[in-house]
């Protein structure tokens, strides 16, 4: 069973990691695109593709009346004409138009003024005959006939009877100027106190003037004690001075059944109800809006009136899907997808020429979109008041997804992503900058933090740096929306602290910087079995000599096991010196010649530990460099039995390239007619390739050449050295080698000094040691004169 589960495993791997033709992997990319736009497209606009209608109708379950018998949510924002609340708007504007009213002046001076003139013209004729009496009067003037005897007496004891009525004419003009007097009970005494009067002037040239309400007086209230009779007697007194108490009180009596008497205002009902009709019309209908995830109605609630009405908005409404918003969203995403698309093509092509590690990224996308759709799902709930405290992008891992990329790939992908998946945090935060921001600080930290994840305490590391960026940023929104840090909470500074909005924040801010860190350090085994892929920690794993295929090298071909680890000290300082993954280099090259395992004895540096008949004639070179291709044919299928990592499996043809095997091509030709050598075909005699297709398998391709080459030294010296590098690596270039590695002739020089440094220190000459036994004989002389 276990042989069937690796040999599948095995398969599985070969599958996802082999390297496909650009245009297959371009289209690979294409439909990963496609797939994730649409994706993210379809988990941003659920809240707009619309939701199940309910039954409203007299027999529905949702009838007026009845109980409901579910929880309604509306799984979108929408707006709705509401009448009714319209029909407030316009109450409220009707309440404010003035109440019109008529004032005809001409009552003035034909009424008031007229009888007023007759009244005081027979004071003046009572007065002359001697006859002017309280009595008299009354009996001749019949509108003072209500009037006192002591207010009378008053009047008649006052000399200037026609300043008397310069007095009451001024002060009948005073009321019938500030006052709008009318005949008859007005029956919206209240709502005229609010909205005030419109007064059309007939008979002056101040044609129209608005008075406050509590100035149209009925004339039944001008006698009455109460706050208009108060009113109008304390007019009197401010405006005639100088006046006995008891003189201004007949005065101002007499003034006013004048006014009683000739009311000149009347009501416009006409006007008043068109001046209303035209303040109605002029308002706009209503809008009332239902938010995203509100609770129209819960369970066991009656469904009143206006919870029906807000039920069949929502049928109306709600179950529609807006297209206009779907629309929205997909050209969005798209043009960012695109962006990121057309950087996956541009980036590092032979790093994503296989599909395990489009897979990677875009499996890994597709996980936090979704965790983005599941959180938007519970935090716009409106129960609850995760959006007045925390930000939407606290909740959301992107600090994992750039983490993990960073660490597996490099920063630059890494933050590609983060870019992509910060828009879509914005959209599903409905448009929140500073979770916009969260999200594009924590992906840009993390990205770069990924590469520096050497050790595992630097897990702890990055889930404190994340935690600690996610804490400034959420400060800074604070800041900028104005929301309280702390509330006034009782119990001292501890209980204040604990319980505010702010230490929540802080709390959640650690809790996503962890997880994100753990749940990395949870997917990257998993991403290592399935994937295969290369990890520092994977890396540290097959660097153990403990590993199955080094110790079959180290029991069945020591020499080359020794010859593996003189080129890993080569070539892992000239990748350390040209700041590349020497991790990765001295891994290669332990399993490089991996395929010499089956015919060890066959290779020239084991020929002397094995002491066994050769099975190959060697004097045949064709056969003799058949068996020497093998081995890098046997050791690709031995590193994919024991599911090595494509990069690592690289260094066993590609150290190699396709250089041609000079000691069989030579002896071939050599023992044939120089007829017969046009026969020959030289790619019979050279390895099958590819040519170094990286940095790392260039430097490995001159370390394993120069290694077997610099054991024939005669005299190891710097000069022999310089001598011997130079000529390898010139042997490599005439045949072309290094032209697709991307070694520059810079990074020759650092690579030759860096070998040089490395064999001056392995191959330096060491002392020659004195044999004991000559040593002893020293010892032995010394004591023997020490006795004489």
């Amino acid at each position: 069973m276990k042989d069937i589960v690796e040999s599948s495993m095995a398969q599985l791997t070969d599958f996802l990691t082999r390297v496909r033709p650009v245009s297959v992997v371009r289209n690979i990319q294409m439909i990963l695109v496609v797939v994730t736009l649409l994706f993210v497209t379809y988990n941003l606009a659920v809240p707009f593709f619309g939701q199940t209608k309910v039954n409203t109708d007299l027999d529905g379950e949702f009838s007026e009346g009845k109980i409901a018998p579910e929880t309604i949510q509306s799984v979108k924002e929408f707006s709705y004409n509401d009448f009714e609340k319209t029909e407030l708007e316009k109450q409220k504007a009707e309440a404010q138009v003035p109440f019109h009213f008529d004032k005809d002046y001409s009552v003035l001076s034909s009424g008031i003024d007229v009888n007023l003139s007759e009244d005081i013209d027979t004071l003046k004729q009572l007065v002359s005959e001697g006859k002017a009496t309280p009595g008299t009067i009354r009996d001749r003037i019949p509108r003072w006939r209500n009037r006192t005897t002591e207010e009378l007496q008053s009047i008649l004891d006052y000399q200037k009877k026609e300043k008397l009525k310069t007095f009451i004419q001024q002060y009948t003009n005073l009321i019938f100027s500030k006052y709008c007097i009318v005949k008859e009970e007005l029956p919206f005494e209240k709502q005229l106190d609010k909205a005030g009067a419109r007064i059309r002037n007939l008979g002056t040239q101040e044609k129209v003037i608005v008075i406050e309400g509590s100035l149209v007086i009925p004339r039944s209230q001008i006698y009455k004690e109460g706050p208009v009779l108060s009113t109008l007697q304390k007019l009197a007194l401010e405006k005639l001075p100088n006046v006995s108490e008891t003189l201004l009180k007949a005065v101002s009596r007499i003034g006013l059944y004048y006014i009683y008497s000739y009311p000149a205002c009347t009501f416009n009902a006409e006007e008043t109800e068109a001046d209303k009709n035209r303040v109605s019309s002029s308002v706009p209908t209503q809008k009332s809006r239902i938010q995203a995830n509100e609770i129209i109605v819960r369970a066991g609630e009656v469904i009143t009136p206006n919870v029906k009405l807000r039920l069949d908005m929502m049928n109306l409404y709600a179950t529609r899907a807006n297209l206009a918003s779907i629309i929205s969203i997909f050209i969005s995403q798209a043009v960012f997808i695109t962006i990121v698309g057309f950087y996956l093509i541009r980036y590092r092509p032979k790093r994503l020429n296989d599909l395990s590690s489009n897979l990677i990224i875009f499996l890994t996308l597709w996980i936090v979109v979704f965790v983005i759709y599941f959180v938007s799902k519970i935090f716009y709930i409106n129960e609850n008041e995760f959006s007045s405290v925390y930000y939407f992008g606290l909740f959301v891992p992107i600090g994992m997804v750039c983490l993990l990329l960073g660490f597996v790939y490099d920063e630059q992908l890494a933050i590609a992503i983060g870019f992509f998946l910060s828009f879509a945090v914005f959209f599903a935060s409905r448009y929140s900058p500073t979770s916009f921001m969260l999200a594009f600080t924590v992906s840009v930290v993390s990205s770069v933090y990924g590469r520096r994840l050497l050790k595992r305490i630097d897990f702890l590391k990055a889930g404190l740096l994340i935690s600690f960026v996610q804490i400034l940023i959420s400060t800074a929104g604070y800041l900028f929306d104005g929301r309280e840090f702390f509330g006034n909470f009782e119990g001292g500074f501890y209980n204040t602290v604990i319980k505010s909005n702010f230490f929540k924040v802080v709390i959640v801010c650690f809790i996503n910087g962890f997880v994100s860190t753990t749940a990395v350090q949870f997917l990257l085994p998993i991403y290592e079995y399935i994937f295969n892929i290369p990890t520092r920690f994977k890396l540290i794993e097959l660097a153990d000599t403990g590993h199955p295929l080094l110790q079959q090298l180290l029991t069945k071909a020591p020499s080359t096991y020794t010859h593996t680890f003189m080129v890993a000290a080569l070539s892992e300082r000239a990748a350390q010196n040209l700041d590349l993954d020497r991790l990765l280099v001295r891994v290669g090259v332990y399993f490089h010649d991996i395929g010499k395992i089956p015919n060890a004895g066959f290779f020239v540096e084991n020929q002397h530990l094995i002491p066994k008949p050769e099975h190959i004639d060697k004097d045949n070179p064709a056969l003799a460099a058949k068996t020497v291709i093998d081995h890098v044919l046997d050791g690709i299928e031995m590193a994919k039995k024991a599911r090595l990592p494509r990069e690592i499996i690289n260094f066993i043809p590609e150290h190699h390239g396709t250089s041609t095997m000079a000691f069989f091509y030579h002896k071939a030709l050599q023992n044939i007619s120089a007829s017969a050598r046009k026969k020959i075909n030289k790619k019979d005699f050279q390895y099958p390739g590819p040519k170094p297709q990286s940095k790392e398998t260039g430097i490995v391709m001159i370390a394993d050449s120069l290694e077997a080459a610099s054991r024939s030294l005669e005299e190891v010296s710097p000069e022999s050295l310089d001598e011997l590098i130079r000529k390898i690596i010139n042997s490599k270039l005439a045949e072309n080698q290094l032209d697709e590695s991307g070694l520059t002739i810079g990074d020759l020089e650092i690579i030759k000094a860096s070998f040089k440094e490395v064999l001056l220190s392995s191959l330096h000459q060491r002392p020659k040691y004195p044999k004991p036994e000559e040593t002893k004989a020293l010892e032995v002389e010394g004591k023997s004169k020490f006795k004489k």
